[in-house]
């Protein structure tokens, strides 16, 4: 069993929605360093804020880039890359460009990935996300193996404005894992179940969870744990 703190380290805070403001990252942020989570992940222009509000509470920066379509032009991508780790993201989430991705426009996709994985070096985890809502069996099986080759930290499911990944996509990307590449789940309901994080734990070897309700999820295990040491 994992600790609290263990368990709570499994988790990126996801605060992605358009209309938050100011108020609304400092919140994540508070709620970030109560939890100890891993990251907190934000829209670009949030990353500086974010950065300073965590300082010394050992829970990274994190942004996302090209989100949530993946469709900007490559070099728009590598620009806000470098900024996010200049200023010092602990992770990037980048999306890929779906609709090339499904043309077989492999040169495209793997000339972004490769330009991700240098610009962020060794000190900022790459995730790249598939956006598996809009893509078959066999291209989630592509992607994941072209994404180990290339040096992925994390192949992620999903950006959370399209479809939810379902348990079939997830384990097809698990029987698909080489090298060091771990799997993200996200993209997923606010109801996110305890049950359903362990079970992904277990036997879907998903390393990390993205999403706005890490901290309740957090208190269910907590809860959990509890119920286990009084019976």
């Amino acid at each position: 069993m994992y600790t609290i703190e263990e368990f709570a380290k499994h988790f990126d805070l996801a605060y992605l929605s358009p209309n938050f403001q100011e108020k609304d990252i400092i919140d994540a942020c508070n709620i970030a360093k109560k939890y100890k989570v891993a990251n907190v992940n934000v829209n670009s222009c949030w990353a500086a804020l974010v950065k300073k509000e965590l300082e010394g509470s050992g829970v990274g920066p994190s942004a996302v880039i090209g989100f949530p379509y993946g469709t900007a032009i490559s070099k728009a991508k590598y620009v806000e890359l470098e900024e996010m780790v200049k200023l010092g993201c602990k992770a990037c989430d980048m999306v890929i460009n779906v609709g090339a991705f499904k043309d077989k426009n492999y040169a495209l996709v793997e000339a972004e990935i490769k330009e991700f994985v240098r610009i962020c070096g060794k000190d900022c985890d790459t995730k790249l996300i598939f956006e598996v809502g809009f893509l078959t069996d066999e291209e989630i099986a592509t992607l994941t193996k072209m994404s180990c080759q290339l040096g992925v930290d994390y192949v992620k499911t999903a950006t959370g404005s399209q479809a939810f990944p379902d348990i079939n996509q997830v384990r097809i990307m698990r029987d698909n894992l080489s090298g060091g590449t771990k799997i993200k789940v996200s993209g997923v309901p606010r109801t996110f179940t305890l049950p359903a994080v362990l079970y992904m734990f277990e036997h879907l070897k998903v390393s990390l969870i993205g999403t706005r309700s890490a901290g309740a999820v957090v208190d269910a295990y907590a809860g959990y744990l509890a119920e286990r040491k009084g019976k």
